[in-house]
């Protein structure tokens, strides 16, 4: 973002994108559209409904992180880490879902490569190989990645895209909500459609999260290679 702009990138992106799409949902669904119909839109009140959509995404980012995150990419699928350093076989939920996210990013590296780095990783720990936790890898393997400039800088790329997809994703699974529940009771045809959409918005960008989010674990490993 520029220097000028109150907030960072990662800040626009995860928390007041999110932010608004609930908005949005709840103006609809609980408001009657009052904010989509408000015509007399002065600085002051564009100023303070932005605020409220950031605090917003800030809440959303809550349980964005622990359900999407923690448990499902994390948990129901195995970690990135895992998968990328071959520290685990991909089961068949991993190589089904890796064909929607993008094989390149959700597949382990070329066996070679993939050597070096967890000879390097095992070192660094002082374990063995076979040993290496994914937790464990990742931690350290983040610092020595931060400390060269192109990686550090693809890494925050990558982290303002997996933000925003998370969150902006978690956010539309509340808007489905909201405009479904609206839906069964006007029977309103764009009440459906909006539900549709945002059921659709909720699900393709939970699929880019995934995307993003391997790639930055990849780009991670990446950069320990080169520093170390």
């Amino acid at each position: 973002m520029k220097d000028w702009f109150p907030l960072t990138s990662y800040e626009f992106y995860a928390y007041l994108t999110s932010g608004m799409v609930v908005l949005a949902a709840a103006d609809r669904a609980l408001m009657g559209s009052t904010l989509a119909s408000h015509t007399d839109w002065k600085v002051v009140i564009v100023v303070f409904w932005a605020a409220i959509a950031y605090l917003i995404g800030h809440i959303v980012a809550i349980p964005s992180s622990a359900i999407f995150e923690h448990l499902i990419a994390n948990r129901v699928l195995r970690e990135p880490s895992a998968i990328i350093l071959g520290l685990q076989p991909q089961r068949l939920r991993e190589r089904c879902f890796g064909t929607f996210v993008g094989a390149r990013e959700y597949e382990p590296f070329p066996p070679d490569y993939r050597a070096e780095i967890v000879t390097k990783l095992a070192r660094a720990l002082n374990v063995t190989e076979p040993s290496i936790q994914a937790d464990a890898a990742f931690q350290c393997a983040f610092s020595p990645a931060r400390s060269i400039p192109d990686s550090a800088s693809r890494m925050d790329s990558f982290l303002n895209q997996y933000g925003l997809c998370r969150n902006v994703s978690f956010a539309s699974l509340i808007a489905t909500v909201l405009l479904t529940i609206l839906a069964c009771r006007t029977g309103d045809r764009i009440d459906v459609l909006l539900a549709v959409c945002a059921g659709v918005l909720a699900l393709g960008l939970f699929i880019r999260f995934i995307k993003f989010y391997a790639a930055y674990t990849r780009e991670v490993y990446r950069g320990f290679n080169k520093a170390c």
